[in-house]
């Protein structure tokens, strides 16, 4: 008996349990044509034709795996084909390929229960080709995504040395049920086959409605700039799943936009030295945006990609971190890493036509001048003085063009121009 009661205790407290769900691969047979119906997507609202809904008994394997197997017979390929459609339309990526998958099953199931939309929303982003996975606990389904990149303050279980992040419902979820999760796995042959979800931006531009666009307008004394940005992609941005600051500053949302921003951008710094337009920049990052933390503005922590920098009145150290170094790489063709200090983001820029004393550091022969876009009347190379003796981590923008051999984090070299104690380099960039 205290045997058993051990063995329990121990199972309540477990977070992962292996289960077994078999999931058939036979071929979908032919229904009747479902009627169509509308569910809103980001502002928008799309038609799509319905697919036959399966009502699930239970949260239990054999249920849940008979609910699956349902599926396999029915006829889902005017849905998926909408979906891929949509997709290709609106040039979507990883990530809204996921909300749209999960938007179409909550607009179909808004009165069935989370456990109907969670199973659905899981056999369409299945046949969509991708690794996700279903978890449970005791009365709920939860889908299991696996990223490219390293997810911020969201819940994860590693299985089999991969990160799955946990997605609960969206309408009716209780996530605060979550103390014994049960991954289920799909028969082996699946497992593995589909693609890991990739929180970037290729090359297909987003496609979005322009109207209602707002247009903004900013002028520091020595920049002038005009833009038109859209709400509609200020929605779909708000709840991204928060990244490294490198993705953000990499990721190119909008080709067009940043385009137009360059083009005006380019002529306003022509004749410049690398420092005096670099310094221009800086100055334009920190005078043009009002300063206010995430809590205060959007009740969390949030980190805007370039895009929402230009349409938000105010963003913080990483937000402009984020921007200036976009905006150097992109104009001047200058190495930029990020610099964090505990509590603090700026950048650290390897200039390679001027040279400037200041604040900054060596990795290798590189020496990398400080550049703090929140440091508000600071030019190139002056660090806060609160952080001149503080240890930073740096991470590189873009690894391919850091220093070659870099094999181990180095210490900084030391020189008159180094103020930055000690620097520890990111060994995700080696």
């Amino acid at each position: 008996m205290i045997f058993r009661q051990v063995i329990r205790h121990l199972l309540m407290f477990c977070l992962i349990a292996s289960m077994s769900l078999p999931l058939l691969a036979g071929g979908e047979a032919s229904s009747a044509s479902m009627p169509n119906f509308e569910f809103p997507y980001y502002g928008q609202t799309l038609t799509a034709t319905a697919i036959d809904a399966i009502k699930v008994k239970s949260v239990r394997d054999h249920d849940v795996a008979r609910a699956w197997r349902e599926y396999q017979q029915r006829d889902a390929e005017s849905v998926l084909s909408f979906l891929r459609g949509i997709s290709d339309q609106l040039g979507l990526n990883d990530w809204f390929v996921f909300q749209l998958v999960r938007s179409y099953v909550d607009g179909l199931l808004v009165d069935a229960t989370p456990i109907d939309r969670v199973l659905l929303e899981h056999y369409l982003l299945v046949k969509l080709n991708y690794d996700v996975r279903l978890a449970r606990t005791e009365r709920q389904l939860i889908l299991m995504v696996p990223f490219d990149q390293e997810v911020y303050e969201h819940e994860f279980i590693r299985v089999g040395g991969k990160d799955y992040y946990l997605f609960f419902d969206d309408l009716e979820a209780d996530r605060n049920e979550k103390s014994v999760i049960y991954p289920c796995d799909p028969s082996k042959k699946d497992i593995g086959k589909g693609r890991i979800f990739s929180l970037s931006f290729d090359d297909k531009p987003l496609t979005l409605p322009s109207a209602g666009n707002r247009l903004c307008d900013f002028d520091d004394g020595m920049i002038r700039l005009s833009c038109e940005v859209s709400p509609c992609l200020m929605k779909m941005l708000n709840d991204y799943p928060l990244m490294d600051l490198r993705f953000y500053a990499v990721s190119v949302v909008l080709p067009q936009f940043r385009a137009a921003i360059e083009d005006q951008l380019r002529p306003q710094l022509e004749g410049m030295s690398q420092c005096d337009a670099a310094d221009v920049l800086l100055h334009f990052v920190q005078s043009v945006f009002g300063y206010q933390d995430d809590l205060d503005q959007f009740g969390r922590d949030k980190v805007n990609f370039v895009e929402e920098n230009f349409y938000y009145d105010n963003n913080d150290c990483d937000d402009r971190s984020v921007l200036f170094a976009y905006l150097v790489n992109s104009l001047l063709g200058l190495d930029v890493q990020f610099v964090q200090y505990p509590g603090h983001d700026c950048t650290g820029v390897r200039f390679t036509e001027c040279s400037t004393m200041g604040n900054g550091y060596y990795i290798g022969d590189d020496y990398y001048l400080i550049c703090d876009p929140s440091y508000v009347g600071a030019t190139i190379g002056r660090c806060m003085p609160m952080f001149s003796s503080t240890k930073p981590v740096v991470k590189t923008m873009h690894p391919v063009l850091a220093s070659d051999g870099l094999t181990t984090p180095l210490e900084p070299r030391l020189d008159k121009r180094l103020i930055v104690a000690d620097i520890s380099l990111d060994p995700t960039v080696l």
